[in-house]
């Protein structure tokens, strides 16, 4: 999340974030095409991209020999644990700026020497350790659900701020012109939120 690490931009915030976020939006756009284009192409007669199913990308790289295979599990398993830790770590440094603000208890501000905020690392670790009992379509939905939950939260306090307090110094400022956009992103979360209480025990 920029929010996150928007005071590790550089400046001018302005022009660095927009840029960060596009080049990022690009780069993983080219590079999930390019993987998606080449399994379409080799497999046309074997497995149409019609026809694609969950584990289809693995058998068409073992048609190009086990080497390939292997290097698919390995993207698979970095990239996964890379957006886990990227994602675990964010959500610590949050925890950590709401303790330091007073609106969750200050024990989990707590960092260690290197700046790594430890104690919410370890509440995140419980509970991420007590969702291992519920089904795995269970922790999807709670998962979709406090994400898109989150996200609705994070809009309301958008207009909010820049409704209550207009002139607050912020790291990028958002164009007004820019604002329509929020209503099909809020649409489509909407659609999860209630997809999720429909899917749940609620």
């Amino acid at each position: 999340c920029i929010s996150t690490c928007s005071a590790l931009c550089a400046e001018p915030m302005e022009k660095t974030v927009p840029r960060g976020l596009f080049a990022a939006l690009g780069l993983t756009s080219t590079q999930y095409l390019l993987v998606l284009l080449v399994a379409a192409g080799i497999s046309q007669d074997t497995h149409p991209w019609q026809t694609w199913d969950d584990g289809t990308l693995p058998s068409i790289g073992f048609s190009l020999g086990q080497w390939m295979v292997g290097l698919l599990m390995t993207a698979s398993v970095v990239g996964n644990a890379g957006q886990y830790l990227s994602e675990f770590m964010e959500q610590s440094y949050l925890l950590q700026g709401a303790a330091d603000i007073g609106i969750v208890p200050r024990v989990l501000g707590r960092v260690l020497p290197s700046g790594a905020p430890f104690v919410a690392n370890f509440a995140q670790l419980v509970i991420i350790l007590s969702l291992l009992a519920f089904d795995f379509g269970d922790i999807l939905i709670f998962d979709n659900f406090f994400c898109a939950t989150a996200m609705l939260l994070e809009f309301i306090a958008f207009f909010a701020l820049r409704w209550r307090r207009p002139d607050m110094a912020r790291p990028y400022r958002t164009p007004r012109a820019l604002f329509p956009m929020f209503l099909p992103a809020a649409a489509v979360l909407l659609i999860v939120w209630v997809h999720c209480l429909s899917g749940s025990w609620f």
